[in-house]
């Protein structure tokens, strides 16, 4: 059987995306000559482990990454058969970022008043890093998955975790509650719902959003795209404001396969989502390799993949994956790679 080399097949995929797409597909081949190649850059060991890191999240200064562990992985740490939510620090910031891995501490297993017996995964921390919400799929929940949210008290301990509430959470699977990334929406969240979108229709995985005011999320609404929901499969989405662009990154989960990553941009004076969608050129099939997270100043990109263990098993709803590694990129390269790529630079 012949078979691609990892690095001959970074540079020729390309594969569609869900099942009607408004705007064309651009591969991610091999760049043209005057684009920069955009390959990841793998984090050191720690905070990367022989446990494996799962869809991280990163404070604004770069020093503290929280991300899921699979149980499957063989950390006893994790409780149950699922996920937990870990936590790295770098406690040695003299050099560049990330530095070695004798700059970051071994991964240590938040609290029970964060963790349960259940699915506890898909972390975001708050830019001002005392703030973590994340997906659950624990008793006390109104559907299949919720979101919650625990605090840090004063001695620095995090709280018990609370239901983010009926304003957010349906009697459906609501997960990846990710900070909006539009410029002028820093309170608004987007979130992936299986809600109907009307009463007696089924179930369809659609992008909501909500909106922080007076310390309260608001009741959530459909966020209506025709490119965005022309995009089939996709389990969450991020945008960034870098360069002269808002990028976004769709993260689309071909079940029983992958997740990957598209890229997008958002047209401020329209306030649309435009095309040409662009595949990332690392995206690898049976291969993990989405749900990234930006920095609070928009820097650098984190996300987590399985690159260099190869195949396995793909996370599901029911909390099975296998071990992946954190990497991460500059933004402003992978901006600059998309305006190539879509012609617009």
């Amino acid at each position: 059987m012949n078979t691609l080399s990892r690095r001959h097949f970074l540079r020729t995929s390309g594969t569609v995306v869900g099942a009607s797409v408004l705007a064309p597909l651009v591969s991610s081949g091999r760049a043209h000559a005057a684009e920069k190649e955009l390959v990841p850059k793998k984090l050191p060991f720690p905070p990367n482990d022989e446990f494996g890191s799962y869809e991280p999240t990163i404070t604004p200064d770069g020093n503290t990454i929280y991300f899921a562990r699979f149980a499957g992985s063989g950390d006893k740490r994790v409780l149950g058969t699922t996920t937990d939510i870990f936590v790295t620090h770098r406690i040695r910031q003299g050099g560049e970022w990330p530095g070695t891995g004798a700059d970051w501490t071994p991964p240590e297993r938040l609290p029970d008043t964060v963790n349960s017996d259940s699915i506890d995964q898909e972390p975001r921390i708050t830019a001002d890093g005392k703030t973590l919400y994340f997906m659950s799929r624990r008793a006390g929940g109104r559907g299949g998955a919720d979101i919650w949210v625990t605090h840090t008290q004063p001695n620095g301990e995090w709280a018990q975790a609370q239901n983010l509430g009926p304003n957010v959470n349906s009697e459906q699977v609501d997960h990846c509650f990710m900070p909006l990334g539009l410029p002028g929406e820093d309170n608004t969240s987007v979130f992936i719902s299986l809600r109907p979108r009307a009463s007696g229709e089924p179930s369809s995985s659609d992008l909501y959003t909500s909106k922080m005011e007076n310390g309260v999320w608001q009741p959530a609404r459909r966020y209506e795209s025709k490119l965005l929901d022309s995009i089939g499969l996709k389990c969450r989405l991020n945008a960034v404001a870098r360069d002269g662009l808002v990028l976004g990154v769709v993260s689309v989960h071909d079940f029983g396969k992958f997740h990957k990553m598209v890229f997008v941009h958002y047209d401020p004076a329209s306030k649309e989502w435009r095309g040409p969608l662009v595949e990332a050129p690392f995206n690898q099939p049976n291969v993990d390799g989405a749900c990234p997270m930006f920095t609070a100043g928009g820097d650098k990109m984190i996300w987590s993949a399985g690159y260099d263990r190869g195949p396995g098993l793909v996370s599901t709803a029911g909390g099975t994956g296998s071990t992946y590694d954190l990497f991460w990129l500059k933004t402003s390269d992978v901006v600059a790679y998309y305006k190539a790529k879509a012609g617009l630079s």
